[in-house]
């Protein structure tokens, strides 16, 4: 088999012999070590791929860099090693890429592996593995490894090293798996989405598709990667949390270094894809230590609605919290959802259950175990009534406001459904499976399901 070609990247200067010695346990595994310098007070020689050609990929000068702060410098070298290593991968010179490295050698390897598409190895060996790496994983694949310390050829690091250097050869060497000749739909949930979600999972496997679920605590920013990258048919964005969560502040939202944007892949590419707004009437925090000061005096003051009057948010589980979104929260959502869903060139419907969004945001009447909000436990931890309209949602009401306002009426490839019923009623699934169909058989128009119970109006005015 021919050797793979394993990029071997680092700061060269500061980390030379980690990185010598990296490249020669990639080589003694049967790979091809290629050595890319990304240092940034320095440059070497030695290096397969030195620096100034690093920074040619973007025309940056060393002294532009060695003159910089450490974090624009980081940021400098990062970039023209993202643009770099594709330039590599598309001549053949980049089967996958290792790195050993501190913090600031993790930061800059990490943004060049970024750039590579999902199922090219990376590795990155960085003592930084024990505190949260959420920020160099940002939405790829890329392993991390703990080599305990952060330099030094030592009893420690070698077993750790050779290790990842075997992984990496060994990885780099499994073939290309055929995509397979069905067709993939995207669907996004939460827990609780759940039901809904396994129901529209359950038609598209019964047209013979395959599907992806993507938690909706970040990585629907790999679903939106994965759309652009040829790889999604059709989407069922059941759930677009990391809206709200990214709006917030959240953990849960698009990783913070994610470059895209969501809700616009599918749009972008005249893909069919199915809107609805599981999970928007929830923001989704670490323990409830982690939750800001100020989103826990909206729950004193009343601006937010609490789990049985508790004046406190409702604790999903140990490490998460959950955080009703106030009226004017949804009211931004509704902004964002429109101009994004604006943009679409396919066929695309925005369906709008009235009476709740979650298994949270439902009342005491219609709770029960299938609705993932056993009966006996009273409303819903996120459940905001509509004053004037028995039954309904308030943050509902809100969201068919904005969205007749805002979405483009003289779009004929872009609808709105409002269906009196609940995210999780059957009914509901139904009418998205349904949209979703129509679109994937050449059926579908705006308008087309007025006719139906529990419709409510459709079209954008």
């Amino acid at each position: 088999m021919i050797k793979p070609r394993i990029v071997c990247a680092g700061m060269c200067n500061t980390k030379g012999a980690e990185i010598k010695y990296l490249a020669r346990m990639v080589a003694e595994y049967g790979g091809e070590p290629i050595v890319m310098d990304l240092s940034l007070g320095d440059a070497v020689d030695w290096a397969d791929v030195t620096l100034p050609e690093v920074l040619a990929a973007t025309g940056t000068g060393l002294e532009e860099v060695f003159a910089a702060p450490r974090a624009a410098a980081i940021d400098l070298v990062g970039h023209a090693g993202a643009v770099k290593i594709l330039e590599m991968r598309a001549a053949g010179r980049c089967d996958g890429i290792i790195s050993w490295a501190g913090s600031v050698g993790t930061t800059t390897a990490t943004r060049v592996m970024r750039a590579l598409p999902f199922g090219v190895p990376k590795i990155m060996l960085t003592d930084m593995a024990s505190s949260d790496v959420s920020a160099w994983l940002g939405n790829k694949d890329i392993y991390i490894v703990n080599p305990t310390v952060e330099q030094g050829i030592n009893a420690i690091t070698r077993k750790a090293v050779a290790n990842a250097a075997a992984g990496i050869v060994a990885m780099a060497r499994v073939p290309e798996h055929p995509a397979g000749s069905k067709p993939l739909g995207a669907v996004t949930s939460y827990g609780t989405t759940t039901p809904a979600a396994r129901r529209c999972v359950e038609y598209l496997e019964g047209r013979g598709w395959d599907t992806a679920i993507f938690h909706a605590v970040g990585a629907g920013s790999t679903m939106e990667d994965l759309i652009r990258s040829g790889l999604i048919a059709a989407v069922i964005d059941l759930t677009p949390a990391e809206v709200v969560n990214t709006l917030l502040d959240s953990p849960f939202g698009v990783p913070r270094l994610w470059e895209g944007e969501r809700l616009t892949a599918a749009g972008d590419l005249g893909l069919p894809q199915v809107v609805a707004p599981g999970g928007l009437d929830q923001v989704a925090f670490g323990a409830l230590g982690s939750v800001r000061r100020e989103y826990l005096d909206d729950y004193l003051a009343g601006r937010r609605s609490s789990y049985q009057g508790s004046g406190l948010p409702y604790q999903h589980n140990e490490s998460v919290t959950i955080v009703s979104c106030t009226l004017d929260e949804v009211e931004r959502v509704g902004h964002y959802l429109a101009d994004k869903l604006n943009r679409a060139t396919g066929p695309t419907c925005f369906v709008l259950p009235m009476r709740g969004w979650s298994a949270y945001d439902q009342p005491r009447e219609t709770a029960s175990r299938e609705r993932g909000w056993a009966a006996g436990n009273g409303d819903g931890p996120t459940w905001d009534p509509d004053p004037d309209h028995p039954g309904w949602s308030r943050r509902a009401g809100l969201m068919l406001q904005v969205l007749r306002e805002r979405f483009d009426a003289a779009k004929d490839n872009l609808d709105l459904v409002a269906v009196d019923r609940h995210l999780l009623d059957p009914e509901v699934s139904d009418l998205i499976t349904r949209c979703l169909g129509d679109m994937l058989d050449g059926t579908w128009e705006k308008g087309r399901y007025g006719y139906l119970p529990g419709v409510l109006g459709v079209g954008t005015v």
